[in-house]
């Protein structure tokens, strides 16, 4: 089975660490503010589900595409796969031993 060949170098790693950061911290404030001036107004407080549901989407698909960075040099996943986003936090790949720039 060959493998994926996207991911492989620090500024896509970079990236999508920012993308990650961007939705978990960003995502609330533009959730309540979309929900104030929009859907609270028409759906009272079940207008704020909707975009909670997303944000909570967002964040769960930004962390899981940042821990599928592939290792420059093995090309293999960089991080454990479980637990989910707590693996992140790996110093070196867990193949190569390569470290984290």
């Amino acid at each position: 089975m060959p493998q994926r060949t996207e991911h492989h170098n620090w500024s896509d790693y970079r990236r999508c660490a920012r993308l990650f950061w961007c939705a978990l911290l960003l995502g609330p404030v533009i959730v309540l503010l979309v929900a104030t001036e929009w859907l609270l107004e028409r759906h009272g407080v079940h207008g704020l589900a909707w975009p909670l549901a997303a944000w909570s989407l967002t964040v769960l698909a930004t962390g899981l595409h940042w821990q599928a960075f592939r290792c420059p040099r093995c090309s293999r996943r960089f991080f454990r796969r479980r637990p989910l986003l707590l693996a992140l936090r790996a110093s070196h790949c867990r193949q190569c031993m390569l470290p984290k720039d």
